[in-house]
């Protein structure tokens, strides 16, 4: 069985909470114990017979790289990912179903924050491609806040490869870019997937060429939104119209 670490009062207590994977043991910066949240994380693993360990600052920052880590850190099971053709099973027939794919999102705070809005907004499933994103990095974790124990998670090879199984299917794919259509006049249909690109080129000439509509956030003036800022906004949207249908 593949472990790892995560850390953060928020991403270890969901881990917990879900129960989706095993959590073979916690760790507690001394001195912490007693600290609003992780003496609730202490009492769940006691209620799971998950093993705790005391650790000093040293040994806390060996464990976690120098992490911002809160005092508190677990070694658990990997994150299970879905297989794609499984997903689209589970979703068949709800026409309301919104999806997320990232592309060549390389900074783990963006990818940490995009996830933890999806996760509040609905989206209960995140394509990853393999390759050129960050991935499931511990900071990712920390940054989403447990959001990654509450949604699908389905890492594909080939990302357009996977928009095109997704039409095929019935999706609708909307793919966010600053030269499309403004989301004012947009009316979605779904189901739906979001497809949002890297941090500073944006979508993929490729991957664009597989959306069935490129749309964007009216700008007023100034520099222009980071990808998890415009991802949360557009999602909204989204979420919004598709379930007023």
């Amino acid at each position: 069985m593949e472990l790892e670490i995560i850390y953060g009062v928020h991403a270890v207590g969901e881990v917990l909470k879900s129960k989706k994977r095993r959590v073979e043991q916690i760790y507690v910066l001394d001195g912490k114990a007693g600290h609003r949240g992780i003496e609730d994380i202490i009492a769940l693993a006691k209620r799971s017979n998950v093993k705790i360990d005391r650790m000093d600052a040293k040994q806390m920052d060996v464990l976690t790289k120098k992490a911002n880590h809160q005092g508190i850190a677990a070694r658990a099971e990997a994150v299970k990912f879905m297989r794609l053709t499984n997903a689209i099973d589970a979703a068949r027939g709800n026409k309301k179903e919104l999806w997320l794919a990232v592309d060549e999102m390389t900074d783990p705070q963006n990818l940490g924050a995009v996830i933890r809005s999806a996760a509040f907004l609905g989206f209960g499933t995140i394509l990853l491609p393999t390759r050129r994103t960050v991935g499931l990095t511990p900071a990712v974790y920390k940054v989403a806040s447990g959001a990654v124990e509450r949604v699908n998670i389905v890492e594909v090879v080939n990302l357009n490869t996977a928009l095109l199984d997704l039409k095929d299917a019935g999706f609708w794919i909307y793919g966010a870019d600053m030269a499309g259509k403004p989301i004012n006049k947009v009316e979605y249909t779904g189901p739906a997937v979001l497809v949002i690109g890297s941090e500073g080129t944006g979508l993929r000439q490729k991957t664009a060429e597989h959306c069935d509509e490129i749309i964007s956030i009216p700008q007023s003036q100034g520099e222009s939104l980071n990808a998890a800022a415009a991802a949360s906004i557009i999602m909204y949207d989204m979420r919004a119209k598709i379930q007023l249908k």
